[in-house]
């Protein structure tokens, strides 16, 4: 009878102890919810760029911008351009210089990675300004388009007869030897 009364003092030990250890992580998680609360990103943008695409499938406010794959802003906003096209405001944080000729890319981090925007430089000597819209963009590449275009092809190409060219109509057929 000693063992069971000390049996049950131990799980009411370790009951209080799980109880006491939830209780600590739900407290941590609370205070790291409400330290982050409303808290923004103290980084000002150094230039602010629209730029218009036909499609920006898989870009949404908040994926990175790069150049030369650094890290240099965000997309900041989203919308739609006269139902033909989506418009992207793109923040970049960081102090460099862009020429007008810039080109925006949608590019894939990987075979099914995130997307992102990547800045290619161009050459001319006047540089973007903050509200400047990029005049160079090129949508995105929709995987499951080129998957499609590659299994269509592959029918097509199934599906042609075999050409036979005159010139072996002509010949006799290679008949095995008898023994």
């Amino acid at each position: 009878m000693g063992e069971a009364a000390s049996l049950s003092k131990t799980e009411r030990r370790e009951y209080l102890v799980g109880i006491a250890a939830f209780g600590v992580l739900a407290a941590a998680l609370t205070f790291t919810a409400l330290a982050n609360r409303g808290k923004q990103p103290t980084e000002t943008a150094a230039l602010v760029l629209t730029a218009a695409f036909e499609r920006v499938d898989g870009v949404h406010v908040g994926s990175p911008v790069r150049v030369a794959g650094i890290n240099v802003g965000t997309v900041t906003a989203a919308g739609l351009e006269d139902n033909s096209g989506a418009v992207l405001t793109l923040s970049i944080t960081q102090a460099i210089n862009l020429p007008d000729d810039t080109a925006a890319v949608i590019e894939t981090d990987g075979i099914f990675g995130t997307k992102y925007i990547e800045l290619h430089p161009g050459g001319t000597e006047d540089m973007l300004k903050t509200g400047a819209r990029m005049s160079y963009t090129q949508k995105s590449v929709i995987i499951e388009d080129l998957v499609a275009l590659i299994v269509q092809r592959a029918k097509d190409a199934r599906a042609k007869p075999a050409v036979i060219e005159e010139h072996e109509l002509d010949r006799p057929m290679a008949t095995e030897a008898p023994k």
